[in-house]
């Protein structure tokens, strides 16, 4: 890394540490205030709200992310032109898309970070999170979850479309086994299943036998209700791992691949989330290169125009990334991939063009 190079990551990165504590920061204060009552009504103690708020961090931070870099991005470099900086780099030979690998190298980072914690840390987090905002600041456990899924340690994969955990009952439950190769042994399909003292009791569902080629074997078998012993409760079915937009990335994946396996078309939101684990990431990267391009327009260089210039393209970014995000959970499965990088293509061509017109 040449001594520019240094010199200018040196003057990013702390901004976008400094950023991202504020937002940290503000987001707790913003949150803590709105629990207050909670927290004064149930007499919640100072451990646990600490606590609730340590969870609460990392997904901020996910969040947060690509916003903080788009601020110390913008800021840097609009101050880099003030001085004339750029101009220094163009008069030694160093054009504007070879002085904004610095920046990229940066958010090259920010984006390593996010994917990390967001796959890491953020399913662990949000169980404890949730649970003291449910059972403390709430004085109650939510009341039922959608399209949840979990695997046991029998290789055995569950889905239900709906859990309630008021009554301990699932709905539309598929359990899908399979051996230690991943190869499927059973499929069970119920309309219902009741959580009891002594297991689950399944209404109104069929059992397929899977032979080694995958194929069906023989009739499936037709039942009214069976109890059933498995090693999964009501409260297994509310921990993170057990929804799409919290599980981690291979896990995620995995579940993918086996409902894919098993015929299922009807993984649009499952397809949705899997690849928001990764643009949510690469927005990081992106950003620090909106930021540049929009603070060294040569008629804005040096001014606040161009560093609302860039805040305005980050924004404007962000809100097409969230249609984008709603839409592909809508459009044909076949089209998701598309609808969901299309904003993040279309951004880097934007940024692209506009700096090599001012070269």
């Amino acid at each position: 890394m040449r001594i520019l190079d240094r010199y200018l990551v040196r003057q990013v990165l702390p901004v976008w540490l400094w950023c991202l504590m504020v937002f940290i920061s503000l987001s707790c204060l913003i949150d803590f205030f709105g629990q207050l009552d909670e927290i004064l009504r149930y007499q919640v103690p100072a451990k646990t709200v600490f606590q609730y708020y340590l969870n609460f961090a990392p997904l901020v931070f996910v969040r947060a992310s690509p916003m903080a870099l788009l601020f110390a991005v913008a800021f840097i470099a609009t101050r880099l032109a003030r001085y004339q900086e750029f101009l220094a780099m163009n008069a030694s030979g160093t054009s504007l898309l070879r002085a904004s690998l610095p920046f990229l190298f940066v958010g090259w980072l920010g984006s390593l970070c996010v994917f990390l914690v967001n796959d890491r840390l953020v399913p662990q987090s949000m169980a404890t999170y949730q649970r003291i905002r449910q059972e403390a600041f709430r004085g109650h456990p939510e009341d039922g979850v959608d399209n949840v899924a979990v695997m046991d340690n029998f290789n055995r994969l569950y889905h239900a479309r709906k859990l309630d955990l008021q009554n301990h009952e699932l709905s539309d439950l598929t359990i899908l086994e399979h051996d230690w190769q991943n190869r499927p042994t059973k499929n069970l399909y119920a309309s219902r299943a009741i959580w009891t003292k002594h297991g689950w009791l399944v209404l109104y569902g069929r059992i397929y036998r899977v032979g080694p080629g995958g194929q069906i074997q023989g009739e499936p078998e037709q039942f009214v209700e069976r109890l059933l012993s498995y090693p999964v409760t009501p409260e297994t079915f509310i921990q993170p791992e057990a929804r799409p937009e919290t599980m981690p990335y291979g896990q995620l994946r995995l579940l993918i691949a086996r409902f894919r396996n098993l015929g299922m078309n009807n993984l649009k939101r499952y397809r949705a989330e899997l690849l928001a684990k990764l643009t949510l990431p690469v927005m990081n990267l992106i950003v620090c290169l909106l930021g540049f391009a929009g603070s060294t327009q040569p008629q804005l260089r040096g001014h606040l125009r161009g560093l609302g210039m860039s805040l305005g393209w980050g924004l404007v970014y962000y809100v097409v990334v969230a249609i984008a995000q709603g839409l592909a959970k809508q459009v044909p499965i076949i089209l998701v991939p598309l609808t969901m990088w299309a904003p993040h293509v279309a951004a880097v061509w934007w940024s692209l063009r506009v700096l090599r017109k001012v070269q």
